[in-house]
């Protein structure tokens, strides 16, 4: 298969095609997509979680985890890939910086009928497990109430609730977290001045020059 970095547009076009949400965000760390005679058949979008899910999964170094938050493949009677979880695996061990990103998360919604096993067949652990609102923008996708590091500052519509299931993929023990990443080359560092809210300071992750 053709895995390849992406534009966020390819998918969003992706999404807006094929996936239950209807939508994705525009900024990602990191986006792929396979490509199959000239056009994408799977993408895939990670991008940092909000700062409450990423304490949840990574107490220690909540700025070390990673979140999936789109996956997104055309009907599979359109495409020669058969397991998305195969080009999902190699991004999860050989193109992600582990170093970096130590914990990894994702979900699947129940509510859209998703068992989450593309995430077990490509080492994901099944953890946390809860039901949550959803909400929907005037176009009537599933949006999240979280953008632009606040939430509840969209004009957005409860929708229901529905029961996500959380994965979790770690490259170290939890306690270690912050050795880890510091092994690797990555250090956390306070930003000057900013504070997230209700006031904490906040922090960014630097690589060490030596690195």
């Amino acid at each position: 298969y053709d895995l390849r970095a992406c534009p966020m547009s390819v998918v969003a076009d992706l999404c807006a095609k094929h996936h239950g949400y209807g939508s994705a965000g525009t900024l990602a760390v990191y986006a792929w997509a396979v490509y199959e005679d000239g056009q994408p058949v799977a993408a895939y979008a990670w991008q940092p979680p909000p700062p409450g899910a990423a304490t949840d999964v990574l107490p220690l170094a909540p700025g070390g985890v990673l979140s999936l938050s789109r996956m997104v493949a055309v009907p599979r009677e359109e495409r020669r890939l058969r397991h998305v979880s195969t080009p999902l695996r190699r991004q999860m061990r050989t193109l992600i910086d582990r170093g970096r990103w130590p914990a990894l998360v994702t979900y699947s919604d129940e509510g859209q009928g998703h068992t989450g096993h593309v995430y077990k067949c490509s080492g994901w652990t099944k953890t946390d497990r809860r039901k949550v609102p959803f909400y929907t923008n005037a176009d009537g996708d599933r949006t999240s109430s979280y953008a632009n590091g606040v939430s509840g500052t969209r004009d957005l519509v409860r929708g229901g609730t529905t029961t996500i299931q959380r994965w979790e993929h770690i490259a170290c023990p939890k306690d270690s977290a912050v050795e880890w990443m510091n092994s690797h080359g990555w250090v956390r560092d306070p930003v000057r001045g900013t504070k997230w809210r209700p006031g904490n300071q906040s922090y960014t992750c630097a690589r060490v020059p030596e690195f």
